[in-house]
């Protein structure tokens, strides 16, 4: 099968969730023998082509790189074409709106090529994040921006995504959350809603010694470690995890290491000194993702207080695929994760809820019995519901129904 895909950005971009999973799921596809293309906006350094483990990648340069705008849209559809006219393609996959210039002329209807569509994220989670993170009645500044995203994301919805939404011919649904939203946000019946989890490398991602990174940052042998690993914005929450570590501190020896980097990270430095915990915070920057396999081994816990509604973050399924107990805020798609009913997956707590965060920080790092039994249920079940190889799967199930569709409309 021939597939192009359209993702405003790329890991060559900037690290990422979204840019990860893109690239994991072309990397898998092209592994089980489909050609795949993506078509993605412009590098910084104007490289326009590169091709990563059999995935073809056309940089559009003129194009704001990691941007969704005009110049990307309908640049990426008339690079369509040009490719098309070469090497007919069977299926076109827009990364959220990616493919919105493909949508605007028409070119997936005038091919007789489905569209499927994939989201990361709603605008009703933006706006959910947005009044967590700034909005207060005494936050004039706060309630100023929440009601100026208000209108923004209103104004895209009704102009731009919900008609590319229902004009998609399928839409993917990546959590169990994710159904009831798009049912409900964009009008659109079961019979165009699929469900495919986003995967992880569980062979990557998998339970190693990490003594010798543990021996490399000099941790002492009765220290316990924490883990924060995210985009360091103030809607990922990283700040809930510092705040809390001097109660930690009084009951228990542990260090929490944050890795990411971002526009709030002097914030969070300087919250750890004025928390007086500077000393066991440390902060090592974005990691490759080889790297990150060694800090998720490394730590006895991971954390994700995140204040962000979103689908779930990958980062969680990777720490549960090292076979790590997870502590996470129960907001957006989480609890695809983790079973909520009982928890012997994983642990949420409410969003901001730090008293419940310090509490089971010390019921983990408290319990060897428990954090076992929790890290092995959390590897078996990524590695049977969240490994890149089921989300290979299900979307050739997905891509192989559409197609025979189609082709059954043209002979009918």
């Amino acid at each position: 099968m021939n597939i192009c895909m359209f993702s405003r950005i790329m890991p060559a971009h900037a690290p990422g969730g979204m840019q990860d999973h893109v690239q994991a799921l072309s990397v898998g596809l092209a592994r089980k023998g489909h050609a795949v293309s993506v078509i993605t906006s412009a590098r910084s350094d104007g490289k326009e082509f590169d091709t990563v483990e059999g995935v073809r990648i056309y940089f559009l340069n003129g194009t704001p790189p990691g941007r969704n705008t005009n110049a990307y849209w309908f640049g990426a559809a008339t690079k369509l074409e040009e490719l098309h006219a070469v090497a007919p393609f069977d299926i076109l996959h827009s990364q959220s709106v990616g493919a919105y210039g493909v949508y605007k002329r028409k070119l997936h209807r005038r091919y007789r090529l489905p569209l499927v569509t994939s989201f990361h994220g709603t605008h009703l989670d933006v706006l959910t994040t947005s009044w967590h993170t700034d909005f207060s009645l005494t936050h004039p500044l706060g309630m100023a921006r929440f009601f100026a995203l208000t209108l923004n994301l209103a104004y895209r919805y009704l102009y731009r995504d919900l008609w590319f939404t229902r004009g998609s011919d399928v839409v993917i649904a990546t959590s169990d959350a994710d159904v009831g939203k798009y049912k409900m946000l964009y009008r659109l019946p079961d019979a165009q809603i699929r469900k495919v989890y986003n995967g992880i490398d569980t062979d990557l991602f998998a339970p190693r010694d990490a003594s010798a990174l543990r021996a490399a940052l000099k941790i002492l042998s009765d220290e316990k470690i924490i883990l924060a690993l995210a985009r360091l914005e103030k809607d990922k929450g990283v700040q809930n995890a510092i705040a809390v570590m001097p109660r930690v501190l009084e009951k228990i020896p542990a260090r929490l290491i944050v890795v990411g980097d971002g526009e709030y990270r002097g914030a969070l430095e300087s919250l750890a000194r004025d928390k007086g915990v500077a000393a066991r915070v440390h902060f090592v920057g974005a990691q490759p993702l080889a790297e990150c396999a060694r800090y998720f081994n490394l730590c006895d816990v991971f954390v994700d207080p995140t204040l962000r509604t979103d689908g779930y973050d990958l980062t969680i399924a990777e720490a549960m695929a090292c076979g790590k107990p997870v502590i996470v805020a129960d907001v957006g798609a989480n609890s695809t994760l983790i079973d909520a009913a009982t928890q012997r997956d994983g642990i949420l707590i409410p969003r901001g809820d730090n008293d419940a965060l310090v509490r089971e920080i010390l019921r983990i790092l408290g319990g060897a019995t428990l954090t076992r039994s929790m890290g092995e249920a959390a590897r078996e079940k990524i590695a049977v519901r969240f490994s890149i190889g089921a989300m290979v799967a299900g979307m050739e199930q997905v891509y192989a129904e559409m197609t025979a569709r189609f082709k059954s409309a043209e002979r009918g």
